[in-house]
């Protein structure tokens, strides 16, 4: 182990030699020029005064050495106050946008060696050009945030006082004859408002989790209850079998899913049986089955994106493309994985491990 960072140090060392050189071509160039004077003027004078003349080379030799070396030295600084200002971009960037440019580059502020650099005006414009660049990206990215979070206000806003008229209108339905269906398309209003509400949540679900141990057949039939219109209407067979699992999640967040499956179930089957079991041989991965359109094979791989519908989406013109893509990115904060197998034409099985992985899988 040792060995190997010896050996990266090394390669580090000459690739910063050979970069020095590249970069100071043109100063080598002038002492080779400078050292060609010296032969040129030995051969006019036919070595009659060469101990003078090599007098004056070496004096100019050591001049030249001295200044390579300082060069080389300041150089070599630079690019490592740079390296280490790249390996600590945070704190490069508060002293770049609040600080001043000049101390920064010049003391090196992540450097052990405390030794002062001597920058150039160059070095001084190039760095005030950064900080410059570093104070608009700040004020853009202030910018958006604040927009962001004036939508997101007005969203929260919106729809927690779009609740209060669905509610006046279940009231209202409840006393019409044809009220149950009304119901229906009101309940899908709702479910729709919960969506938007979860998509804007879904930044900060970490800080809204409660996990516990929760029994997962409690939580189906709940979800079941809530959505006996839309199985009554649409004249579908429930089977739910009958299990005592506890599942560590968080009640909230896994209904949501558990509430966005089901609904896929019930609105892609036209007549047949949604069945929700446990998966025979694993403990706790529950299946949802339903007996409707399917998915197509080309479109599986995508059913999670943002925003992908695939044909069956299209065709039904009803699909936003973002309820299950809520569901994978709420699993993936649960440490559960979901997996979906379906045909075309026969139906959709979709698995879901409820035990706490650490990884979520992708489906293929």
């Amino acid at each position: 182990m040792g060995g190997l960072k010896r050996e990266k140090d090394v390669d580090k060392k000459q690739n910063l030699i050979w970069d020095y050189i590249i970069d100071s071509k043109a100063i080598i160039l002038l002492f080779f020029a400078n050292a060609l004077v010296f032969v040129v003027v030995c051969s006019l004078y036919q070595l009659h005064n060469l101990p003078k003349i090599m007098y004056a080379f070496l004096l100019s030799a050591f001049v030249w050495i001295c200044y390579g070396v300082l060069h080389a030295r300041t150089y070599i600084q630079k690019r490592k106050r740079i390296q280490l200002a790249k390996d600590n971009l945070e704190q490069a960037w508060e002293a770049l946008l609040y600080g001043s440019v000049h101390e920064y580059f010049s003391q090196g502020k992540f450097d052990r060696d405390k030794h002062d650099l001597q920058l150039t005006r160059l070095d001084t414009e190039y760095g005030e050009l950064i900080r410059q660049l570093c104070q608009l990206q700040g004020s853009m990215e202030s910018d958006a945030q604040m927009r962001r979070t004036e939508m997101m206000d007005y969203y929260m806003m919106w729809v927690h006082q779009i609740k209060t008229p669905i509610a006046a209108l279940k009231l209202l339905l409840n006393s019409r004859e044809d009220g149950f269906q009304m119901m229906e398309e009101l309940f899908k209003i709702e479910q729709y408002v919960e969506m938007v509400l979860s998509y804007l949540r879904l930044e900060s679900i970490a800080s809204d989790m409660i996990l516990k141990e929760y029994d997962l057949y409690t939580m189906v039939k709940q979800t079941v209850r809530k959505y006996s219109v839309l199985f009554i209407n649409s004249g579908l067979t429930l089977r739910l079998d009958e299990f005592d699992i506890k599942v560590l999640t968080d009640e909230k967040w896994l209904g949501f899913v558990l509430e966005q499956l089901i609904s896929n179930s019930i609105k892609y089957t036209k007549m047949g049986t949604v069945s929700i079991y446990m998966k025979p041989g694993s403990e706790k991965t529950l299946v949802i089955e339903d007996t409707g359109i399917g998915i197509r094979q080309e479109d599986l791989p995508r059913i999670f994106d943002r925003g992908f519908t695939g044909y069956n989406g299209r065709m039904d013109k009803k699909s936003t493309g973002i309820g299950l893509y809520l569901c994978k990115q709420i699993l993936n904060q649960l440490s559960h994985k979901i997996l979906v197998e379906s045909k075309e034409g026969e139906g959709t099985r979709i698995y879901l491990d409820l035990s706490r992985n650490n990884y979520v899988e992708h489906v293929d």
